[in-house]
């Protein structure tokens, strides 16, 4: 599979379990999904659970896919003074 078209589906991929982030599909649901072949997709799957962005579950024999939430950590400082600028 060329690269572009190799990340056009991914991306493909991403924005879908994004879109509907409590989403579980089978890659043939997928296929049906993206108009895509099971077989193009397998690929692309793989390297999204490998890169924490899907979640593989479900057995072997009918593996499922979900989105695995990005965990976002926002750090406030209250401790520091607020500065105050002199404009003049």
């Amino acid at each position: 599979m060329r690269d572009d078209v190799f990340l056009t589906l991914q991306a493909e991929c991403t924005m879908l379990f994004q879109s509907d982030p409590f989403m579980v599909e089978s890659a043939e649901g997928l296929g049906v999904k993206l108009g895509k072949q099971i077989d193009v997709l397998f690929p692309v799957l793989d390297l999204l659970v490998r890169q924490g962005i899907l979640e593989l579950i479900g057995t072997e024999e009918a593996p499922l896919y979900r989105y695995n939430e990005p965990l976002i950590i926002t750090e406030i400082d209250t401790t520091s003074e607020r500065k105050v600028y002199d404009t003049e």
